[in-house]
């Protein structure tokens, strides 16, 4: 049992752990942690669960204690001080113990370019990084770390390379050049200046889409003139305009537009 007096965080130590929204691994999964990334530890129920609040979008739900390292030397604010991540797709992160198989987005907390300084251990990263002290937030940027998804299939829940949704490509291309922003669809949304209409819109503009309900439930990035890349059976390429997507494969409307919104200016 965790004591309400005392914070206590967790590291994702493991390549990508599961958040599920009960103790179940048979629950709806909610979300994913990846390696590096910190949890605040709400509650402990036994040597299985752990109940836990991501840092980076505030969503609550049940992990594994074995793909976490726990400890008090674990700090909050080493999630946001964090100013490096993987660009390679899958990648290995040695040290003389083990190597572990880390994937796009993955943080590299206290990185000097190889070396990885985390509360259990030190490793060496030998592959590309991207690294916001050295980094110019761009459109360009984005649509290219975005463009490093392409075809990563769909996972409800989803945040990595392996498994991925519409607003977890989001999420994660905005985390590696510095923007924080929530896990769902709905409330990046709250994010941004409404451009109009979609011969006005630009490359890294986010677009937004409706269900029947005028809910909205779906999301991608323009990435040229009326070209929008999200996920849907797998990370792709499709037809943008005021109508909403145009599937090239199928040659139907798959997504109502609701609102196309900047939010790099």
């Amino acid at each position: 049992m965790v004591s309400e007096d005392v914070k206590l965080y967790g590291v994702c130590r493991v390549s990508v752990a599961s958040i599920f929204s009960l103790p179940d691994n048979n629950a709806p999964m909610l979300s994913q942690a990846l390696f590096g990334e910190r949890l605040l530890i709400i509650r402990q129920k036994d040597k299985n669960w752990v109940r836990v609040k991501c840092l980076w979008d505030d969503i609550i739900g049940w992990v594994s204690p074995l793909h976490l390292f726990i400890s008090e030397k674990v700090k909050e604010e080493d999630n946001f001080n964090c100013e490096a991540f993987s660009l390679e797709l899958i990648h290995g992160l040695h040290s003389n113990q083990m190597t572990i198989p880390i994937c796009i987005g993955s943080n590299l907390p206290k990185c000097d370019g190889i070396n990885v300084r985390l509360p259990f251990g030190k490793f060496q990263f030998n592959g590309q990084i991207i690294n916001l002290q050295q980094t110019v937030n761009s459109k360009v940027l984005l649509s290219k770390i975005a463009m490093r998804y392409l075809h990563a299939p769909f996972l409800k829940g989803g945040r990595s390379i392996l498994g991925i949704d519409s607003p977890a490509l989001v999420q994660m291309a905005f985390k590696m050049i510095g923007i924080t922003l929530p896990r769902t669809a709905e409330r990046q949304s709250e994010y941004g200046d409404d451009i109009g209409f979609a011969a006005h819109s630009e490359v890294g503009d986010v677009a937004f889409f409706m269900n029947k309900s005028n809910e909205i439930d779906h999301v991608g990035f323009v990435i040229e003139p009326m070209k929008i890349i999200h996920v849907h059976g797998r990370v792709k390429i499709d037809q943008l305009d005021n109508q909403g997507i145009y599937d090239l494969e199928t040659k139907r409307y798959t997504y109502k537009l609701r609102t196309i919104r900047r939010i790099l200016k």
